[in-house]
């Protein structure tokens, strides 16, 4: 499996690499600009990413906007149904409009609010079939 991290804070990188690069090879970008490119060489390489963990709080592209880009990416490259990446809203945000914003039209798989615990970052993974 391929995660791709995307959050502007290095420690997130740090904590969740830690975390889960037992489960996964994991990849870190600080931006949404980041993130699509990343992704977008990753399909090109034949290596794509199976879950994107997407921090919302971004300078320049917020985590909205680039998952609205990367799901147009992949509508774009012919990706869809089970080959669609898994979405992993990672966030200090747990408002009614940002959650249902991720879940119906980023379609996310889950939402974790920071700040994490490994306990509750590893279930909630499980419970939703990304480990």
């Amino acid at each position: 499996m391929r995660f791709l991290i995307i959050d502007d804070d290095e420690t997130v990188h740090m904590y969740l690499t830690k975390l889960l690069s037992s489960y996964a090879r994991c990849e870190s970008v600080f931006s949404g600009a980041e993130a699509i490119d990343a992704f977008r060489k990753a399909v090109e390489d034949k290596d794509p990413f199976d879950t994107v963990f997407m921090d919302i709080l971004m300078p320049e592209m917020d985590g909205h906007a680039a998952t609205k880009e990367l799901r147009a990416l992949e509508a774009e490259l012919g990706i869809n149904g089970p080959g669609e990446f898994k979405l992993v809203m990672i966030t200090s945000l747990n408002d009614t409009k940002n959650v249902s914003q991720a879940f119906f039209k980023g379609y996310a798989s889950c939402y974790i609010v920071k700040p994490f615990s490994k306990v509750r970052v590893l279930n909630e993974l499980r419970e939703n079939n990304i480990l």
